[in-house]
């Protein structure tokens, strides 16, 4: 009977375990959404921003091709010229913004009422905050950049559920995470974290603005870029985007915020590798042919 009492208390523990796991899930997704930017909920903004989505998917009348949900070839083959595409590229900027007030109100708000409470000793160490701050602010400062370099128009559903939905709610539970660290002195994933953030941006920008500055020479017109970065990997850029997300997850200590990068790296290699290579091909028919034969990897440097 001895021997066999631990058989049985396993079970009993392991579904105690489940249970005590699925509150704490319960719970943080709770006090999650009770989160509030401007006195609105956030479980109140997301639900306007699918609904507009919806509106925006059918506003936006895809043509069928090749397509990553946020962007597609028709939205790629379309030059920015109405005053219509003008107030599209507004509201993503506002909704950037928008994402960003929304972290710093999940990580500063609740500061703000233990500065009141006079508790100093959860209030007074901040740096993890500041830089998950300074990342979100950094993400979306880039985003507004690569936006100038775009010639093409912004497709609503890129408004709605990109600047509405994945952007802020990736912010969010990002400083979430690092909120739930507070007070708790950074370390190396800390600093690891950051360091990949911004090589990741770099990995962004760097190749973006010099094809931008080649792209700009009249006598480029109608060529395909293939210098630089790009001569070392093909969508380097989208690699960079998911290394920077992988810092910024190690930054907010929460090792559950990778779900961001990883769902992110998976869209991208899935959707819109396929979607701007289909693209490309069409476009520049001849050179696309010849810089796939010299630069055969992909996204990641090296490996794909």
């Amino acid at each position: 009977a001895r021997l066999g009492a631990p058989r049985l208390r396993r079970p009993m523990a392991l579904a105690g375990a489940r249970g005590a796991g699925a509150g704490v899930l319960r719970r943080g997704l709770g006090e999650f959404a009770a989160h509030r930017a401007a006195g609105v909920p956030l479980w109140m903004f997301f639900s306007a921003m699918v609904v507009l989505s919806a509106l925006g998917y059918y506003l936006d009348q895809p043509d069928g091709g090749a397509s990553a949900f946020f962007i597609d070839n028709k939205t790629r083959r379309t030059v920015h010229t109405t005053g219509v595409d003008q107030i599209r590229y507004c509201l993503k900027v506002v909704l950037l913004v928008v994402s960003v007030y929304i972290e710093y109100g999940i990580l500063f708000r609740p500061l703000e009422a233990l500065k009141q409470k006079k508790d100093v000793s959860r209030s007074t160490f901040v740096v993890r905050e500041w830089i998950c701050l300074f990342c979100g602010a950094a993400f979306v400062a880039r985003v507004v950049l690569q936006m100038v370099f775009w010639s093409r128009i912004i497709s609503w559903v890129e408004v709605f559920a990109e600047a509405g939905i994945i952007i802020p709610l990736s912010l969010a539970s990002l400083g979430f995470g690092a909120a739930r660290k507070r007070a708790a002195a950074i370390g190396a994933m800390e600093v690891v974290g950051l360091i990949l953030f911004l090589v990741g941006t770099y990995l962004i920008v760097w190749p973006e603005y010099t094809r931008h500055l080649w792209k700009s020479d009249p006598a480029n017109a109608g060529r395909l870029y293939v210098g630089g970065l790009f001569g070392v990997c093909r969508h380097i850029n989208y690699f960079g985007e998911t290394l920077s997300f992988v810092g910024f997850a190690m930054a907010t200590s929460a090792w559950w915020n990778l779900w961001i990068p990883i769902v992110m790296g998976a869209g991208l290699i899935l959707f819109s590798v396929p979607e701007l290579d289909a693209y490309l091909s069409s476009k520049y028919a001849a050179d696309w042919v010849a810089y796939t034969q010299d630069v055969q990897c992909q996204m990641i440097p090296f490996v794909w």
